[in-house]
């Protein structure tokens, strides 16, 4: 009878065990709470008055664990600013072909991109970037090696394959994502930024994105006639 009891609680500790483990947490979980919450306080507070200790708190463990993630505030902050363009940008920048159509590709890229850099989201990690680079160059930086160069250089490897195709002119690609890029942003963009009213209008967007393809497609597409 004793060894049964024995053998119960064996058992029963090692359920308990499994519960506990299956209810913590995994390293990828915690450190998503972590990035998620971090993120809130930088833009609630700004880079420079954001508590490492009250988003640790918040998170619901210590300082210490907060930094073995994290070593300092300048890491957490680049890890923030790579998970926000990852998940706003990362969808964007693949150029699909629509039943053979480029144009059709471009304008598709451009209403999503538009879309995305006009969101309240975007809008006020932006300004959050800008504001804070004057003081901590490193916060410009990681967002801007995170966020714009990342997104042309995956920009110039689909309009690479598409000079390949033969649907633009032989021209220096990066250049050529550049430049899409600012005409797809323009206008609506900096209004967005300066919180111009309109902007979320759908015939300005759409007046955008075919303006910023003829105008692209003008400097940079095929020749025809060649």
């Amino acid at each position: 009878m004793v060894m049964y009891r024995t053998v119960d609680k064996v058992v029963t500790g090692r359920m308990r065990r499994a519960r506990t483990a299956a209810a913590r947490p995994s390293g990828g979980d915690r450190r998503a709470a972590m990035l998620e919450i971090a993120r809130a306080a930088f833009l609630r507070e700004g880079y420079a008055a954001a508590s490492m200790s009250e988003i640790a708190a918040k998170v619901g463990g210590s300082k210490a664990t907060l930094y073995s993630y994290f070593p300092s505030k300048k890491d957490l902050f680049a890890a923030v600013v790579e998970d926000q363009v990852e998940k706003m940008f990362a969808p964007l920048f693949e150029m699909r072909e629509t039943q053979g159509d480029f144009r059709s590709a471009l304008e598709q890229f451009a209403r999503r991109f538009l879309e995305s850099v006009l969101s309240d989201d975007a809008v006020a990690f932006y300004r959050l970037v800008v504001a804070e680079s004057a003081r901590f160059p490193e916060v410009g930086r990681a967002a801007y090696r995170f966020g714009l160069q990342h997104g042309l250089d995956r920009l110039a490897v689909d309009f690479t394959a598409a000079r390949e195709r033969g649907e633009l002119r032989r021209a220096d690609m990066t250049v050529a994502a550049m430049q899409f890029l600012d005409l797809c942003s323009g206008e609506l963009h900096r209004k967005r930024l300066f919180g111009v009213d309109g902007v979320d209008d759908r015939d300005a967007v759409e007046r955008q994105v075919e303006n910023a393809v003829a105008t692209f497609l003008a400097a940079y597409g095929a020749d025809r006639r060649s």
